[in-house]
């Protein structure tokens, strides 16, 4: 017998199996991806609470700022990082990075208070650490497109990319509705919840991607897919190499000779039209993140609506932009034969109409709300998905990524705009009516505190503690209505909850009546006698001003917005049509040839 054992034959990989593994590459990336929006967008229904302790729209737009900044640069730098290593372990290892960083955030309020137990003020705290850890998750959130971008480039052939990437396209709205709509019912338990719920499931959604994905075909015993596509369509792979043109294979040629950088400086840096599709994707990603990120605020604030119908809304907007991707990708495939930029400019045309109209009409209705920013979603996502694929094309396959990623990286920047600047337009504009309020409340504070003395408004109004009687003010409004709807239920004030209510009715009125004392020492009054009783009269009339106040303080600052929305769809609209006949090098030799032949039949 010989001591030498042969080797262990190589397994044969069927074309089932291949067939299996693609689709199961498709659809891992794609459940993965939405995991991935359950960690990125579970800030925007947390924001309404978040204010409720004292975070600034100001301080949440620079986070937002940050976050989609770093997540445009991290795409880039990721990506390249993402060539050479294999996606199963890239992708899930980022999701479970970014599911963290919302657990973190979701017990913010609890690690400040367990450092720091004697800080009375501790929003400010609260605020930069959950900014902190939404800083880290821009830049893990940048490990989720590349691997997908890599996987879906292996396990699919050329002639499948266009309706594979539009078809894994849908994850955006998919992710960003399911988790609008998940959060629509968390929220009510609390804002830390709208993080921690969502991290949980993306956990699990992290285990499943380390099972689901692979790295490429041949490091799984397959055929490379060019080989695969070509035998399960009859095509000889020397049949495919003599289908190429003369003038196809010396464009090749050329190009092999040329390095990375002369490439990216012909076909991207000096390619105008390229530019063109950087800026109207700058104006794209402001009407979609300016929804996205700011609706159920908006909403509420703006519109009137509760929490949870805001949450369904923005989740319609995200399902109707999945239509629209799907029947752009039809329009610029069979309308207009390839030239992405025509389809563009009339899915703008459209937002821009929905967009004016959601503007003008002052409406509470949920249904009328729901339906146009449906409308609005359905048009935005058409071109958000175009304008990755318009760029490529026109900037051959060499520098397709590279064309993509410069778009992406000005969508991206739009954050600027969308975040900060939101909440800085917002903040400012309610400035006038906040003053305009809190005079009032002085008005009336300085006529109960001391009839007699005159300039007391004048005093009371310039004093740096009037906010936090306006807000004790607020407190104890906020706290008496939760008691009257109690009882109007039927609620038994002597249960567990009812005492609570009633409880935090009282510490509300205990916090006006210290507020009270310290804002009539500044005011260098010498006596301020004021009983229970009388304490909880005066706050009546106060409580009723806060109130109204707050309401007009509410809806100012968001037409602003709303107008921004227009101008951008607009401004979009403009450079679309710069662009209006542009098609990829490809789509212009063939209608070249087509005119020569049918030139020639003319002449025959």
């Amino acid at each position: 017998m010989s001591n030498t054992s042969s080797a262990a034959p190589k397994r044969v990989r069927t074309d089932s199996e291949y067939e299996y593994w693609r689709w199961r590459i498709l659809f891992g990336t794609m459940i993965g991806y939405i995991f991935f929006y359950f960690v990125r967008k579970s800030i925007t229904m947390a924001m309404p609470g978040l204010e409720d302790i004292g975070v600034t729209k100001t301080t949440l737009g620079l986070f937002l700022t940050i976050h989609g900044v770093l997540y445009g640069v991290a795409r880039f730098v990721n990506g390249v990082w993402s060539d050479r290593v294999n996606p199963r372990y890239f992708m899930s290892i980022g999701l479970f990075l970014a599911a963290m960083t919302n657990v973190f955030c979701g017990f913010s309020d609890n690690l400040v208070s367990a450092l720091f137990p004697s800080m009375e003020n501790k929003a400010t705290l609260i605020s930069w650490v959950i900014g902190s850890f939404w800083i880290i998750n821009g830049w893990v959130q940048g490990m989720g497109f590349p691997p997908c971008a890599k996987s879906l480039m292996h396990w699919f052939a050329p002639h499948e990319h266009g309706i594979k990437f539009a078809t894994w396209n849908i994850s955006h709205s998919f992710g960003a509705g399911l988790v609008f709509i998940l959060n629509s019912f968390v929220v009510v338990f609390g804002w830390k919840y709208c993080f921690l719920v969502p991290a949980t499931l993306s956990l699990c959604g992290a285990i499943f991607l380390f099972w689901a994905l692979r790295d490429s075909p041949e490091k799984e015993g397959f055929d490379p897919v060019e080989v695969y596509y070509n035998r399960k369509h009859g095509i000889a792979t020397e049949q495919a190499s003599e289908s190429k043109t003369e003038e196809t294979v010396a464009e090749e040629v050329v190009e092999e000779k040329t390095g990375w950088f002369e490439d990216l400086r012909k076909n991207v840096l000096s390619n105008w039209a390229v530019w063109v599709l950087c800026f109207a994707n700058f104006f794209v990603y402001i009407v979609r993140f300016s929804i996205l990120d700011w609706a159920p605020t908006f909403l509420s604030q703006a519109k009137g609506l509760d929490l949870q119908s805001a949450g369904w809304a923005t989740a319609c907007y995200e399902i109707f932009g999945a239509f629209g991707i799907i029947l752009s990708g039809i329009l610029m495939d069979k309308v207009f034969k390839g030239r992405g930029a025509k389809a563009c400019f009339v899915y703008m045309l459209g937002c821009g109409i929905a967009s004016f109209i959601f503007w003008k009409l002052d409406s509470a209705s949920l249904v009328l709300n729901i339906l146009l920013l449906s409308m609005i979603g359905f048009f935005i996502y058409g071109p958000q998905c175009l304008i990755g694929c318009v760029a490529s094309t026109i900037a051959t396959k060499k520098s397709g990524a590279a064309s993509s990623g410069l778009t992406g990286l000005f969508g991206y920047l739009a954050t600027i705009v969308t975040g900060f600047g939101v909440g800085l337009i917002v903040d400012s504009a309610t400035a006038a009516p906040r003053a305009v309020r809190d005079a009032n409340i002085a008005i009336e504070l300085a006529t109960q505190l001391n009839p007699e003395q005159e300039d007391l408004a004048t005093i009371l109004v310039k004093s740096p503690d009037l906010p936090g009687v306006v807000k004790s003010a607020e407190a104890y409004y906020d706290a008496r209505h939760a008691v009257e709807i109690f009882e109007a239920k039927k609620g038994d004030l002597e249960s567990k909850k009812g005492q609570d209510l009633v409880i935090a009715q009282q510490m509300t009125l205990d916090k006006f009546h210290s507020k009270v004392s310290d804002l009539a020492n500044l005011a260098k009054l010498e006596s301020v006698e004021m009983t229970e009783t009388a304490v909880a009269s005066s706050l009546e009339p106060l409580a009723k001003i806060a109130a109204e106040g707050r309401a007009d303080i509410s809806r100012a600052g968001w037409p602003r917005i709303f107008s921004m929305l227009v101008i951008s769809s607009l401004a979009a609209l403009i450079l679309f049509a710069l662009i209006f006949n542009t098609a990829s090098p490809e789509v212009l030799r063939e209608e070249q040839a087509r005119k020569e032949a049918a030139a020639q039949q003319g002449k025959a």
